[in-house]
Parts: structure tokens; C-alpha cells; sequence
């Protein structure tokens, strides 16, 4: 198995036990009249916005209820404690983890969705590790000012991680070796702000196109994307996207496709028939997802059939 795809027991399961133990078992949708809770991610991200599509063309159909999140990590642990019924993962994530979870390697495919991005963000005028703190100076070995322009560029440097990056940079670490010391936040705006104010050289996360935390930032704000520069061996691809608001196009993007996974459900059993039905009216109304006033995530999915090699769910028969 390629390094990339193989993450530190420990540190997988540290995180497990850290989400699980957070998970929004109290959240206000979660209730005995939902038929299916569905683990999203932060508001306004991503996920979060590709469910309130979902709920709105097959909500009359399945009673859902959105768990919000930090994301694709939180939700595959999520899912494996039985705290949802389907949730968004990225497949690399699924396949980093499922050596570490048996829930995790019994999740299955309930619909492809649209790749996830690795969005890094520096400052436009460079990093100086003498501004900031005293673990960036100790490991960096750099003096002076760094521009950022390029992900090797970040070499030796902190960097701050959200979410689902937080595994995706750990592997990308053990594959390329750059030496990168991460901190752990838990918004995009924290990470933001730690980048402004010099303590990081960056800020890593994932989003589908356009991010909602990317999409917010001004041209002249003192913040730049930065182009994605190093290898990207399967199920990882490099592509290119445009954010108008910081006058960047032709940006290379690091990214990973999105599953839509379901726990696995006794046959004809309640859960199994709802997640059933969820998959049947997605798949139908996939075209009015794309025509019409929805996410731009929805033009990627050419084949609902597809799951990268991972399990499908057998509910409803694929078409393609």
C-alpha cells in the first residue's frame, strides 16, 4: 500500500476517540422522528450545503436530519459509533482508516459525489518564522522572510489544519517528508486568523468548489491561495479551479473524490428501506440537481453507479 494511503494507528485513534466522545448526540435534529441522521460538517461548508439540496428534493420522501460536523474524519467515526445513519466521507479518508475501524470498513457507497479540494492559504506577503512562535523557529531552520507561492514552499513550516485535513496532511507528510509541524484547530476561521497573525505559514482544509471560508475572502486582504505542487498518486488528482474574489484562476488543486456511505442495515429493516429510498430518489432526480438552483458539486457526478472500489450499498439497483 502506497505511504500515502496508510495512517499512524495511534494518531487515527486518538482522533476517533476524541470525535466520538464530541459527537452531537444532543444536536436538536436528532430525534426519534428522524429517519435518517445525516453527518454533515460545518455550516456553511461543503457538506453542509450539499445536504440542504438533498433535503430539498427528497425530503418528502425520507425524513432527514443533519449532524453537523467537523467533517469527513468526524464523520467516518460518527458513523462507526452509530450516532448517524449516512454521512459524507472522502475516499481516502475511508480507505486511511478502514484498517483501524471495523465500522468504518463496513460503511458502503450510497452515492458518489464531487471531489473535496485541499485548499491552503497563506499570507500574500510571505511567513517570517521570527514572528511566530517558538516552535516554528526551533524547527524551521529558516530566518527571514518565506514567500509562499507553492506547496513546497512549506517546507519545515506550521501549519494550521480543519478538519478532514488534519488526516489528509498527515499523509501527505509520510509520502513527501517536508518536515511540516502541524497544529489542530477547529475552524476555518481560526485557522484564518492564526495564519493573519503570523503564528502559521498556513492554513490547510477541505471543501468541495467554491469553498464558503475561501469564497469570503477579499482581493487585497492580505491572504493568498496557494498551487498545489507535489505528487498525487490514486486515489488523490491535481485540478485546477478559479476564486474570482482573490483574483487566483488556474489554481492546482489537490483533490479526492466524496462518498455519500450508510452503516450497513439488516435487510428490509427500517434504516435499510429509508437509505433505500434516499439512494432511489437521488439517483432519479440527479438531472434536477444539475439544471437547476443547486450546488455546482452536483455537474461532477457522471456515473451514480460509481464507488471507486469501495462497497455499494445494495439497496437500489445502480444506474448508470
Amino acid at each position: 500500500m502506497n505511504r500515502i494511503h496508510t495512517i499512524n494507528l495511534a494518531i487515527a485513534l486518538a482522533f476517533t476517540s476524541t470525535w466520538v466522545s464530541a459527537a452531537p448526540e444532543d444536536a436538536p435534529e436528532s430525534n426519534a422522528s428522524c429517519q435518517l441522521r445525516v453527518a454533515t460538517g460545518k455550516k456553511g461548508k461543503g457538506y453542509s450545503r450539499l445536504f440542504a439540496d438533498i433535503r430539498n428534493v427528497c425530503g418528502a420522501q425520507v425524513s432527514l436530519c443533519e449532524i453537523e460536523t467537523e467533517g469527513g474524519l468526524q464523520n467516518a467515526t460518527t458513523l462507526a459509533a452509530n450516532q448517524a445513519e449516512v454521512g459524507f466521507v472522502q475516499l481516502d479518508t475511508l480507505q486511511d482508516l478502514k484498517d483501524t475501524d471495523e465500522g468504518i470498513a463496513s460503511l458502503a457507497t450510497v452515492m458518489p459525489l464531487n471531489s473535496n479540494l485541499l485548499h491552503v492559504v497563506a499570507r500574500s506577503e510571505g511567513y517570517s518564522p521570527e514572528t511566530g512562535t517558538k516552535f516554528s523557529r526551533l524547527f524551521s531552520g529558516k530566518v527571514g522572510n518565506v514567500e509562499i507561492n507553492k506547496f513546497s514552499d512549506l517546507e519545515g513550516l506550521p501549519v494550521a489544519l480543519v478538519g478532514s485535513a488534519k488526516s489528509l496532511a498527515r499523509a501527505l507528510e509520510k509520502a513527501n517528508r517536508m518536515n511540516l509541524r502541524f497544529i489542530d484547530v477547529d475552524t476555518d476561521e481560526q485557522a484564518l486568523a492564526m495564519v493573519k497573525g503570523g503564528g502559521v505559514a498556513a492554513m490547510f482544509s477541505t471543501s468541495g468548489w467554491p469553498s464558503g471560508p475561501v469564497s469570503h475572502l477579499k482581493r487585497g486582504g492580505g491572504l493568498k491561495l496557494v498551487e498545489y505542487d507535489m505528487r498525487a498518486p490514486a486515489p488523490y488528482q491535481v485540478t485546477s479551479r478559479n476564486y474570482e474574489n482573490l483574483g487566483a484562476f488556474r489554481v492546482p488543486f489537490l483533490t479526492s473524490p466524496n462518498l455519500l456511505v450508510s452503516r450497513p442495515f439488516k435487510s428490509g429493516g427500517a434504516s435499510a428501506r429509508a437509505v433505500a429510498t434516499l439512494q432511489g430518489c437521488l439517483q432519479k432526480n440527479l438531472g434536477n440537481l444539475q439544471d437547476g438552483r443547486y450546488e455546482p458539486a452536483w455537474s461532477e457526478v457522471k456515473n451514480v453507479g460509481e464507488s471507486y472500489g469501495w462497497a455499494r450499498f445494495g439497496g437500489v439497483a445502480s444506474k448508470k
